[in-house]
């Protein structure tokens, strides 16, 4: 059985390839030394030489549009290098700004790149144009108090304006430059989706991914004077979840539907050619594009065969060709696991889609964690992922469930989630549970349930009742204290609320607010059961770690089974290999104790970096504590 080390800190990974704007060169993300780093490299006798490697506290990197010239972000700060050059940087960062947010990237020397900014208002941003290393800072539009978001054209003047309006609606506005007024293209219920990209030069031309007077989201074309759609791509029974575009400011090449598993609709020539690239072997295939150069000629791939791990590659379209860069380690690929789309039906009646995950090899009945992805507003879709391959390698199912409320099946079916916390949407999980039990996939008093986020939230509720139809619990940066929450969600969600509320109420009505505490797990501990493995980043600006402090003080005194790990410089979502690694450790010997399944008897990489995160400061300061209590 390899170690739990051996999936989540395996120093030869690579991932995140990108080539530069002309594909001379290509950068990628990797480790040295146990750290985070940025390798460049470029081709020569058909293999991949490095030839510049920078480390740092850097957490992004992307090329510019018209020179090899990387750009870094460290911290706050941004470095322009020339890899060739590797030990000059050039500080790019925007000046004068306390908060920013890069946009629109120059896409030819002299160009300007623009960016929005909350400096004025923590609840709206503005929109700026600065010069591409980060100087004259100017203001293109002052937020009005109602703009969402803009669009711009290749004259770099905003062409789309997005308002909400005091009802909830969307106004798409629309101008053919900057000396015409604004007219409105399109209104929108608040239950619509509308998401615009232009398709020329100009900024007349659109596409959109649109679910306006139908159920589910389908690939249009949007007449900007008429605000009519003409459908391009659409599904009876799932939303359209994507739309590849290889050169922006270009229709779209490839439609992507999710209906369980992935399929992939060639609408250019361009899309046609990749589809044959990347789909060139049976079964089926998740497919990210993490890269392209400034003509959309050369694009890198990562892509999952039938679960396997991801691999990368280089897809030339001009000669249609493709270059493997990079394949996982080959022990991984003794662990897979298998995923099929399944339904469930609910105590109500209606049909829950879900992703059923089995080791390979075990028979049933297997010990089953049923899991409840954050949001609720998102879902999870099918596709390799090392934390399901790691729990299958540990002889476990997993049952991930899309409740309702969740996106990608249709308007429909989302609203169905509307103020259902604690109710419908709680008892799908249950029903996820008891569905297992049935079909002789898990045993009794061998589920567990999990969660992060608002799917942390839908766990701890899980545990409540007398049918100990759950035995243990893991739950990951989670709202536990609803009212808490809507009272102190982040000020940068002001626009975005609406949607928020429409699943949870107002925290400004009295009647909804006694609803959220009513349904919130830390207002209902006294009917909470069996073990629980709580984790939190202590840096999380989206839901404080005080709610699970919170929580694991009121379980702790109900004199409940409770492990809790905190982790410092960590927020919503955890991005140190050491915090992934030390708690994949934890979740395996916490579910090995409470559901039986297997479990390492010792991981040393895990207890080192366990050891290391608790000080990693020799003068004392506190960076990141992992405490198991």
């Amino acid at each position: 059985m390899l170690s739990s080390s051996r999936f989540y800190a395996d120093t030869r990974a690579t991932w995140g390839y990108e080539p530069s704007f002309d594909g001379a060169l290509i950068a990628w993300w990797g480790s040295k030394r146990g750290a985070r780093a940025v390798f460049v490299g470029e081709f020569s006798s058909g293999k991949l030489n490095i030839i510049a490697t920078f480390k740092g506290d850097l957490f992004h990197f992307g090329w510019r549009r018209y020179a090899n010239l990387l750009v870094l972000t460290e911290k706050d700060r941004l470095w322009e290098v020339d890899p060739k050059r590797p030990g000059t940087r050039t500080d790019v960062t925007p000046r004068d700004f306390q908060t920013w947010q890069v946009i629109v990237e120059p896409r030819h020397a002299g160009d300007s790149q623009f960016l929005v900014s909350y400096d004025r208002s923590p609840a709206v941003a503005d929109l700026y144009a600065t010069d591409a290393d980060g100087r004259d800072k100017r203001l293109v539009e002052q937020n009005n108090g109602s703009t969402e978001s803009w669009l711009l054209n290749e004259a770099q003047v905003p062409c789309i304006r997005v308002e909400l309006t005091a009802s909830g609606m969307r106004r798409y506005l629309h101008r053919s430059d900057a000396d015409k007024p604004w007219q409105e293209m399109a209104a929108v219920e608040p239950d619509d989706t509308l998401v615009i990209w232009r398709t020329d030069r100009s900024g007349n031309a659109f596409e959109a991914l649109s679910s306006r007077q139908r159920d589910k989201i389908a690939l249009v074309s949007l007449d900007p004077v008429t605000g009519s759609e003409t459908v391009l791509v659409e599904d009876g029974d799932v939303d359209v979840s994507d739309a590849l575009r290889f050169t922006p400011a270009e229709p779209a090449d490839v439609a992507v539907i999710r209906d369980g598993y992935p399929r992939y609709i060639a609408l250019s020539e361009r899309g046609t050619i990749f589809t044959g690239l990347v789909l060139d072997r049976g079964g089926h295939a998740d497919i990210e594009i993490s890269g392209s150069s400034k003509n959309g000629s050369l694009l890198t791939v990562a892509i999952s065969y039938d679960e396997r791990p991801y691999q990368h590659y280089l897809l030339n379209l001009a000669d249609k060709s493709k270059t493997l860069l990079s394949a996982p380690a080959e022990k991984l690929r003794f662990f897979l696991a298998t995923t099929k789309p399944v339904y469930f039906t609910a105590r109500d009646g209606e049909q829950i889609p879900a992703l059923l995950t089995l080791p390979s090899v075990a028979p049933a009945p297997v010990p089953t964690i049923v899991m409840a992805h954050g949001g609720p507003a998102r879902h999870d879709s099918w596709g390799y992922s090392i934390g399901k391959s790691f729990l299958a390698s540990r002889g476990y199912g997993i049952l991930s469930v899309n409740y309702r409320g969740s996106t990608g099946f249709g308007k429909r079916y989302q609203t169905l989630g509307y103020r259902q916390f604690g109710r419908k949407m709680q008892d799908d999980i249950a029903d996820a549970g008891r569905w297992l039990l049935a079909q002789g996939i898990a045993a009794e008093g061998k589920l567990a349930v999990a969660g992060e986020s608002y799917g942390g939230f839908m766990a701890a509720l899980a545990m409540a009742g007398d049918d100990g139809l759950f035995s243990a619990a893991i739950i990951d940066c989670a709202i536990l204290d609803l009212p808490y929450q809507m009272q102190n969600n982040p000020a940068g969600w002001g626009l975005f609320l609406g949607q928020v509320m429409r699943y949870f109420g107002n925290p400004d009505d009295p009647g909804d607010l006694t609803q959220m505490r009513e349904f919130s797990p830390l207002h209902n501990v006294e009917k909470l059961r069996g073990s629980f493995l709580l984790t939190a980043g202590m840096e999380d600006p989206v839901v404080g770690f005080e709610q699970t402090k919170a929580f694991e003080k009121a379980l702790r005194k109900a004199g409940l089974d409770v492990t809790a790990l905190y982790f410092d410089r960590e927020g919503h979502g955890y991005v140190d290999w050491q915090t992934k690694l030390v708690r994949a450790r934890e979740v395996e010997l916490f579910l090995s104790r409470k559901l039986g399944g297997k479990a390492k008897k010792i991981d040393p990489l895990a207890l080192l970096s366990k050891h290391w995160i608790q000080g990693r400061f020799a003068n004392g300061r506190r960076n990141i504590r992992a405490r198991r209590v």
